[in-house]
């Protein structure tokens, strides 16, 4: 595996106190390394999304430590994991998440806008990461002018317009069909390959998950396995 991104050392996660106490993380190590595809699946309650949600910084460990690039970003403060977000990680989630008055490009440059990038290179950079997912075309399209699937396209532009070092991608496909499912899987894969892109997905599909390198499944707060792809050469 390439040099870890993402580390995981006896990682905790706890909520409640006494006998409401619930353990959403039970002590999980992890490495995820750089360029690395990785599905993360487990039941409801499993603990899946209490691993995304510390990955992507939007929480942190109760004891353990998790690592980003060896800076310990369980014990940063909410501003500087903002920081860290803004610099390293992108997301995308199920619900598209875009401004619904505003064109396709005009959405991916929103994350441009947040760290002082000028309107002539924003512009550029979105309409690049557009061309990259297939909708350079459709750049002036609002999001009610687009497709489900096209819509994904756009969140996804958005989440590497950044150049991140990170996507974080939460059930990319729940709200398509099969055959739109699909064809943003292999976008997904195409931006791990071509870009290096490291990606962490959280899905219940078994043939989603099936796009990954690696899957790594949850049950109780513990990961129950770990499976990589074999490589064939």
């Amino acid at each position: 595996m390439a040099a870890p991104l993402i580390t995981f050392d006896k990682v905790w996660k706890t909520y409640g106190e006494g006998e409401a106490r619930v353990n959403a993380l039970a002590g999980v190590d992890l490495a995820i390394g750089e360029g690395e595809f990785v599905a993360i699946m487990g039941p409801s309650g499993s603990g899946k999304s209490t691993a995304m949600n510390i990955i992507g910084c939007l929480d942190t460990p109760s004891d353990g430590r998790y690592a980003f690039r060896d800076v310990d970003a369980g014990r940063l403060d909410r501003d500087k994991r903002a920081v860290l977000r803004n610099l390293y990680i992108g997301f995308v989630f199920q619900g598209y998440n875009l401004l619904p008055r505003t064109t396709a490009v005009e959405n991916v440059e929103l994350p441009l806008i947040y760290r002082g990038v000028g309107a002539a290179e924003r512009r550029s950079r979105a309409l690049e990461a557009l061309a990259e997912v297939g909708l350079a075309e459709r750049a002036d399209h609002t999001p009610a002018e687009l497709s489900g699937g096209q819509q994904q396209r756009v969140a996804i532009a958005r989440a590497i317009v950044t150049r991140p070092a990170l996507l974080v991608a939460d059930e990319p496909t729940g709200n398509l069909d099969t055959k739109r499912s699909h064809e943003i899987m292999d976008l997904l894969t195409g931006l791990n390959d071509e870009l290096g892109l490291t990606i962490v997905m959280v899905t219940h599909e078994a043939d989603i998950a099936a796009y990954a390198g690696r899957t790594v499944s949850f049950l109780d707060g513990n990961i129950e396995s770990d499976t990589r792809v074999l490589e064939i050469a």
